[in-house]
């Protein structure tokens, strides 16, 4: 049954009083250990596809925590809706405008210093936490595509750039398998690794399972 605007009401008290218990144990925790926190740099978002006001708000440690749609964490701009879209313009516009410097001095240096330079100013920009945005639709991804050709074209040298520039797509699942890896591997915080399901075990006895590799995951 459709829940009414009463139970929706009850369900989000219960859950900031959750929220706030749980602030009140990481508060008492910091006062144990010395810990100091600036609660007034403390950021909540509620991630939901509702769009309802959510008017209720958290408090830590006598501040009130206002819902916002969105949080900044370690430079990434994550939206409530989980839609990575301003984060990959804002990288975007940052990179063309590192780019931009690059071009106006390119003059100065050989297609291989413009290349050195492309990959350690510009393209780190535009691959920073790339396996959290990834998987975003290919017309916001065209943003940083345009970027990069535009990059390749100020380098001026094709054989140097198909030698050792990866296309922005090739790097982004790297980055992605090896999050995966150490996911997998155990290579992280237990309780990250314990949200991977244990692979199941295949008998090799099948003609065509005799090419999987030891380590084969199933995709839900």
């Amino acid at each position: 049954p459709r829940a009414s605007a009463n139970d929706i009401l009850e369900h989000r008290e219960s859950l900031v009083e959750r929220i706030n218990l749980t602030l009140k144990e990481v508060s008492d925790w910091g006062d144990a250990n010395l810990v100091k926190f600036n609660a007034a740099k403390t950021q909540s978002c509620l991630f939901s596809a509702k769009k309802s006001p959510f008017t209720l708000a958290p408090t830590f440690r006598g501040v009130s925590v206002p819902i916002s749609d969105h949080i900044e964490l370690l430079g990434v701009n994550i939206s409530s809706n989980l839609n990575f879209g301003k984060c990959i313009e804002s990288k975007a516009k940052v990179a063309a405008k590192k780019l931009g410097i690059l071009n106006k001095v390119r003059r100065y240096f050989t297609p291989g210093q413009r290349l050195a330079l492309y990959q350690a100013q510009v393209r780190t920009c535009m691959e920073y936490c790339s396996h959290l945005w990834g998987g975003s639709a290919k017309y916001q991804l065209e943003a940083l595509d345009s970027v990069d050709r535009r990059a390749r074209r100020i380098i001026g040298d094709n054989s140097l750039t198909q030698a050792k520039l990866h296309s922005l797509q090739h790097r982004r699942n790297v980055a992605c398998l090896s999050v995966f890896y150490r996911i997998y591997f155990g290579e992280c915080a237990q309780e990250l690794h314990n949200l991977v399901p244990p692979s199941p075990f295949y008998h090799r006895t099948a003609r065509h399972r005799e090419r999987w590799h030891p380590y084969v995951v199933d995709i839900p």
